[in-house]
């Protein structure tokens, strides 16, 4: 993400997966996308907690990318964003766009703005236009850089002003690492019956800047399996391994998508496969109805807002209350104010 002026702001725009979708949320412009590489990726549930936000159906977005991992220029054509609010790198590098692809369609269609600082980018990451690796970019400096290209830097100043101080509060809230329970990730789509065991996710970030982990980091989190993953992001482990390292939570990654996912509830059968196993059953985390719901790492400040709210209350529920279960916390149980998240987004603060 270079510098980029426009005439006026975008009025259409087209997303990625779901991270710039909620940034451009945030800042009252949900209703200028018309398409995105993947519209199941963005997660508009949270949406549902705060009156007035609304937001595209994804279900009703077009896509511009395939199942089979390819960029589809003719879709980009049809939809003729204003903006492409994505980083072009990993289409080139993931989803088969060629380089001079990405030279048409700036040329053609819209200018690329985006910066894909997810996670840490893979060995082989494209460095379209600059030809050089490009800095990583925190959630707020995200923020700030769409807000200017749209004009809303009074809405993001606000934002900030909200998010940042409840971000640091969370932080400084976290108990002190002997009072902290031990956390594993968990997919919460694969397990023994579907791959080759259970799927545990590294909760740390290797790039502090990345935001896919983000609650999980400014949680300060103690990892179960720290040491298991051999330079990976991830292990896959039988019930044995489960039980060798034997978590005091489990949050099942995805798990909020995953709650309703092809018209079946996955977390619910990933925490039957546990309760109903002769050695899951003997995991801490099992005994304890530690199973929880996890985030998607495809947050920007609306999703990640609620989803560290989340998983402060399933990890330290002594400092941050107990979590009694996706969209059940009652108003004095909540750790930000969404009136006055709802009013920034909607302009009626």
């Amino acid at each position: 993400m270079g510098e980029l002026t426009l005439d006026e702001p975008p009025s259409t725009w087209v997303g990625g997966l779901g991270f710039a979708a909620d940034v451009l949320t945030a800042l009252g412009h949900a209703d200028g996308a018309v398409g995105m590489a993947d519209p199941r990726f963005w997660y508009t549930g949270f949406y549902d907690f705060l009156d007035g936000v609304t937001a595209p159906v994804p279900d009703e977005l077009t896509p511009f990318t395939t199942e089979d991992r390819d960029t589809d220029l003719e879709v980009l054509y049809e939809l003729d964003p204003d903006l492409l609010a994505a980083d072009p790198n990993p289409l080139i590098t993931i989803y088969g766009l060629e380089k001079r692809e990405a030279k048409e369609i700036q040329e053609n269609i819209a200018p690329w703005f985006g910066n894909e600082s997810r996670r840490k980018r893979v060995d082989g990451w494209s460095h379209w236009p600059a030809g050089k690796a490009y800095p990583y970019l925190s959630l707020p400096e995200y923020i700030s850089k769409y807000a200017a290209l749209f004009g809303e830097e009074k809405r993001s100043d606000a934002l900030l002003k909200l998010y940042e101080p409840f971000i640091e509060d969370i932080r400084s809230r976290v108990p002190s690492k002997s009072e902290r329970r031990s956390l594993a990730l968990v997919n919460g789509r694969y397990n023994p019956e579907n791959r080759d065991g259970w799927v545990i996710y590294n909760p740390k970030s290797k790039v502090e800047k990345t935001w896919g982990k983000k609650q999980y980091r400014d949680l300060n989190v103690v990892d179960a399996f720290a040491g298991a993953y051999k330079g990976q992001s991830s292990v896959t482990v039988d019930y044995e391994g489960l039980l060798e390292y034997d978590p005091d939570v489990i949050v099942f990654n995805f798990g909020i998508t995953y709650r309703d996912f092809q018209g079946k509830n996955l977390i619910k059968r990933q925490r039957e496969l546990l309760e109903d196993h002769p050695i899951g059953s003997e995991l801490t985390a099992v005994k304890n109805s530690d199973l929880y719901v996890g985030g998607t790492p495809y947050q920007g400040p609306i999703i990640n807002m609620f989803q560290t709210e989340m998983t402060a209350k399933q990890l330290y529920p002594d400092e941050f209350g107990a979590y009694p279960g996706y969209g059940k916390l009652s108003k004095s149980e909540q750790l930000f104010d969404r009136k006055r998240l709802a009013g920034i987004i909607t302009g009626d603060r």
